[in-house]
């Protein structure tokens, strides 16, 4: 069987609550795609990406015969579709326990019961760090508290029933936290006591649980030579509770569980079709560059495809020579930027084939000359005339071919040192505007974005639509292999696409 036939076959089991798995790739991509999100859609899935490291993908590869460098494809795949994503097995493992027995919470907050005080800063510190909360309870919450506490007890949340604590104690903070609104899970740390009735407090904890209203995860700390703790073990194993013997472990794995629950929770919606484009045009302009055997378009190219497609550009014109240049930019107003257009160049920057707020036509013609003079030995040079667009935030937007996959999309920080700074976001198309919200505010310099020491923000619902567009076009055209917009200058009321380069 397949991996999608795998994962299809245990996600219509009934007896089945989770379906985890390992990978190191997929043949067909596409294929796991659509049978992870009809099985998602009914349950968790559990995954793990093997060959995450350039020399992990090479391990890989020589394992399946097939499947070389790193796979991102497969991480954005896992997201895409609201699959649970591990780095380490173990962990993976162990949160597959709490999933095996205990529902989704609704939220991120959580209620901790603890008899000893270590445990639990231990366990609030990586709860918070996996994005759950540690809300203070309600007044009326800590008033009942009180009924079924010892004296000395700490009435806040954590709520440390502390050592003595036994049967009784523990089921009273179980009930008040069952019952209070700002509490969605519970944790507890179980350290047993040998001079407390252990074997009572399980029965608490998995009546408790049998209930079902609220995930329980129990840090379960004891000495298992001991007989005695060995039983207390096997009723909380026997009644369904997750047991693990560190607080780190079983506070992982109650986010593990948070985490899936915001993902169930999360809504992508669909991709918006633009009507205001003209894909055949487009379609045509592609298919005349296979006939001539070209597989980089000409700038010329680029941009009326951008236009087709209702992707903002400033004003530009595509010139044989300084004359045409300089009358180009006579006619788009000055300042203008020049850039020299020939397939072989890739890195116009790189070669000083661009020159950018050129105020005059004497110095766009000067311009040209010299570029023609140092670049020529290339082939025949044309040259990009567009208008100078200072001040705003430059961007790049740009997509890649993924084997079996279909195209993946990137956004980030653009300019000359984006393969330095590699602050990007990569969605697989289509793409909605909920992801494409997402890419922009999972960058790392995503701040910038809104404007920084009084600068302006940019505007976010233009470079959102600009990505949804380009999702469409990259649909249109599946043969296209490369896409790059950079940069893509972003103002407070506007986006630009200010060079562009397509390889089909």
């Amino acid at each position: 069987m397949s991996i999608p036939e795998i994962v299809r076959y245990y996600g219509a089991d009934e007896g089945t609550k989770a379906v985890i798995l390992y990978t190191e790739g997929f043949s067909n991509p596409r294929e796991f795609l659509e049978a992870a999100r009809d099985v998602t859609a009914k349950k968790p899935i559990l995954a793990m990406k093997a060959g995450r490291t350039e020399q992990g993908a090479k391990a890989a590869s020589s394992h399946t015969g097939s499947l070389a460098g790193v796979d991102i494809a497969t991480e954005l795949i896992f997201e895409k579709t609201g699959i649970l994503s591990f780095t380490d097995e173990g962990e993976m493992a162990r949160a597959a326990m709490a999933f095996a027995s205990q529902p989704i919470p609704k939220g991120n907050r959580v209620g901790i019961i603890t008899n000893t005080g270590g445990p639990a800063v231990i366990a609030t510190d990586v709860l918070v760090s996996c994005g759950l909360d540690v809300p203070k309870l309600a007044a009326r919450s800590i008033e009942r508290l009180k009924e079924s506490q010892f004296p000395e007890a700490a009435l806040e949340n954590p709520i440390d029933v502390v050592a003595t604590a036994g049967g009784p104690q523990f089921r009273g903070a179980l009930d008040v936290l069952l019952d209070e609104e700002g509490v969605d899970s519970i944790f507890i740390n179980f350290v047993t006591a040998p001079f407390t009735d252990t074997h009572e407090v399980a029965r608490q904890i998995v009546e408790v649980n049998r209930q079902g209203r609220k995930p329980i995860v129990c840090n379960f700390m004891t000495d298992l030579s001991q007989e005695r703790f060995q039983i207390t073990r096997d009723i909380l194993k026997a009644g369904g509770v997750p047991i693990y013997a560190n607080p780190s472990d079983a506070a992982k794995a109650l986010g593990a569980l948070s985490r899936y629950g915001r993902l169930k929770q999360r809504h992508i919606g669909l991709p918006q079709t633009f009507t205001d484009v003209d894909a055949l045009k487009a379609r045509l302009i592609v298919e005349q560059a296979q006939k001539e055997g070209r597989t980089v378009l000409s700038a010329t190219d680029v941009y009326n495809i951008f236009e087709a497609y209702g992707i903002p550009v400033a004003g530009w014109a595509v010139t044989a020579n300084a004359s045409e240049a300089a009358a180009a930019a006579e006619r788009i107003g000055f300042p203008v930027v020049v850039k020299v257009d020939c397939e072989a160049i890739d890195h116009k920057s790189d070669m000083g084939g661009v020159a950018v707020n050129l105020k005059d036509a004497a110095t766009v013609r000067a311009t040209v000359d010299d570029m023609q003079s140092r670049l020529g030995h290339f082939g025949t040079l044309k040259f990009f005339v567009q208008k100078f667009l200072p001040g705003g935030r430059e961007l790049i937007i740009g997509a890649t071919a993924e084997r079996g996959l279909g195209h993946l999309v990137m956004f980030g920080l653009g300019g000359i040192y984006v393969e330095v700074l590699k602050d990007v976001s990569f969605k697989i198309a289509p793409v909605t505007r909920v992801e494409a919200g997402e890419m922009l505010s999972s960058i790392k310099t995503a701040a910038l974005l809104d404007g920084v020491r009084g600068e302006k923000g940019i505007d976010r619902q233009a470079v959102m639509a600009l990505i949804q567009r380009v999702s469409q076009l990259l649909g249109d055209l599946p043969m296209i292999q490369e896409m790059d917009m950079n940069p893509v200058m972003a103002f407070a009321d506007g986006v630009y696409a200010v060079d562009g380069r397509i390889r089909i």
